[in-house]
């Protein structure tokens, strides 16, 4: 898979997240909040990096459109952070 269909998938991956954490009335926020997150804030302005990161914040939000901002707010300042607190957070044993 060369990185255009990766990047096509991850997009499909993203916008099923939203359906599936959020309801009709929120997803279009939830799309608003994430495009506060740019190229201009990720590594070598990649759209890899940027899907990541805004997939990261829809798993940390885990369905609660009000911890978005946060998490995107987090992301402008290093969007690695949200993916780096995404595996800590699958790290963790379950109860």
């Amino acid at each position: 898979m060369d990185l255009e269909e990766e990047i096509l998938l991850m997009r499909k991956d993203l916008e099923r997240k939203i359906s599936d954490d959020f309801t009709s009335k929120e997803q279009e926020k939830v799309r608003q909040l994430l495009s506060g997150l740019t190229l201009k804030h990720v590594m070598a302005q990649s759209e890899w990096n940027l899907l990541s990161a805004q997939k990261a914040i829809l798993t940390l939000a885990k369905g609660n459109l009000k911890k978005i901002p946060q998490f995107v707010t987090a992301a402008q300042k290093d969007f690695r952070d949200v993916i780096y607190w995404v595996s800590l957070d699958q790290k963790k044993p379950k109860s």
